[in-house]
């Protein structure tokens, strides 16, 4: 959504400066997983853990997720939600530090979940904080969310012939340095938008979950991620074995990225044209065609195609679940309504889809595992098309809480 003259000329410069800073968390945030999703598996198989191991330890940072962000979401509607992003942020990069003193697996997996648990407090938080600022002030969410993006590129990108030269020993000082500079940047993040029921939490948790659609929609979302595991998981290290650098290996992750940074640069348009119903479905639909592409090819032309379509897959998906997250939900729930979403999709939906990819990959290897993930995504579209028709059949009712409709509880 673009801003108005009226609109724009009413942006102050602290929240032109808040615009920044939120696009400078996303970068560093971002950063972080740049490194982290294409490098952690292959640092993880250089100390020699199982293809079980892997897929655990990767899918532990998605499960706290299911407890971490409800609590985190529930703290931070009750008026302390600057306080958990920045007491969650900073405590993520003491528990990262703690790698640094052990290798073995139940100390690497001990660790993790520490880590995990706090590292799922902060993104959801920010999410709802840059959707408050955007349907107050006007602007358009994915043009501050795309600095995100261009993080995750920009890492994945040049962390690749470090890698190659010296191994994946430096993984954990570039990860924690980034992940200290993000929470430093927490420090100055825009405050929240005050609101008179932001203590009423639970009440306004229940009124989210009656919303028609609600509960369907976030089904879609766990299929969504559900069908991400093989490709975050094991991807790097299917194209390892097929001959593929880890130069190479970054500049296809990177490749994905770009086409995603554009469609977030554009995501407002998509917005205006589509909706977010058409958006949703659409982008699950293209990740099961995606899938499909790994699970047949390692052609040159239909891997890039493949991560073209990381675009709509990431991009336009989670520009539109975010907004469907904010337009559902109470006004004194916004965090909450963020929360759940990452709790359903990536704690449910990922951690799930990354234990069940790390044992099915040494039995099946990547292929079928690949198709496997693309049966999961159509069935994410069923469910996302079963909740369009009762969201948009209840678009007009007193359940939906759109940015025209801000203060209205029934």
């Amino acid at each position: 959504m673009k801003p108005t003259p009226t609109r724009q000329a009413a942006i102050t410069d602290p929240e032109r400066g808040g615009r920044y800073l939120l696009g400078a968390y996303y970068f560093f945030y971002f950063a972080v997983i740049g490194v982290w999703v294409p490098y952690w598996p292959l640092y993880l198989q250089g100390l020699q853990v199982p293809p079980e191991g892997i897929g655990l330890l990767l899918a532990l940072p998605l499960a706290l997720k299911v407890l971490g962000p409800p609590i985190w979401g529930t703290l931070a509607d009750a008026g302390a939600r600057q306080g958990v992003i920045i007491g969650t942020s900073f405590a993520a990069v003491a528990t990262f530090g703690l790698f640094f003193f052990g290798q073995g697996f139940y100390f690497l997996l001990v660790v993790t979940v520490l880590y995990s648990f706090f590292l799922a407090g902060p993104l959801a938080l920010v999410e709802a904080t840059t959707m408050e600022m955007v349907m107050r002030t006007g602007g358009d969410y994915g043009r501050i969310r795309l600095w995100g993006s261009l993080g995750f590129i920009v890492f994945s990108v040049l962390i690749g012939p470090v890698l190659d030269r010296f191994g994946t020993t430096p993984l954990l000082s570039i990860i924690g340095a980034l992940s200290l500079t993000t929470a430093l940047l927490t420090l100055r993040l825009p405050r929240p938008e005050p609101h008179p029921r932001a203590r009423q939490t639970h009440r306004q948790t229940r009124l989210l979950f009656a919303t028609p659609g609600v509960r369907w929609f976030y089904l879609a979302a766990m299929l969504m991620q559900f069908s991400h595991a093989a490709y975050y998981g094991f991807l790097s290290i299917h194209l390892e074995r097929h001959g593929f650098s880890h130069h190479v290996i970054g500049l296809l992750w990177g490749l994905g990225v770009v086409v995603e940074v554009v469609m977030l640069h554009h995501s407002g348009r998509w917005l205006e044209r589509i909706g977010p119903s058409g958006i949703l479905t659409g982008s699950i639909a293209i990740a099961a065609l995606r899938w499909t592409l790994f699970a047949t090819t390692l052609w040159w032309p239909l891997l890039i195609l493949a991560q073209v379509f990381h675009g709509f897959t990431f991009g336009t998906y989670h520009v539109a679940a975010v907004r469907r997250s904010h337009e559902a939900a109470p006004p004194g729930a916004r965090a909450t309504a963020q929360a759940w979403y990452v709790a359903f999709a990536y704690g449910i939906g990922g951690s799930l889809g990354l234990g069940v990819a790390g044992h099915l990959y040494r039995a099946l290897g990547a292929e079928p595992l690949f198709a496997l993930m693309a049966v999961a995504a159509l069935l994410g579209v069923a469910a996302s098309m079963v909740s369009n028709r009762l969201m948009n059949a209840t678009r007009s009712s007193s359940f939906m809480f759109d940015h025209e409709k801000q203060g209205v509880v029934p």
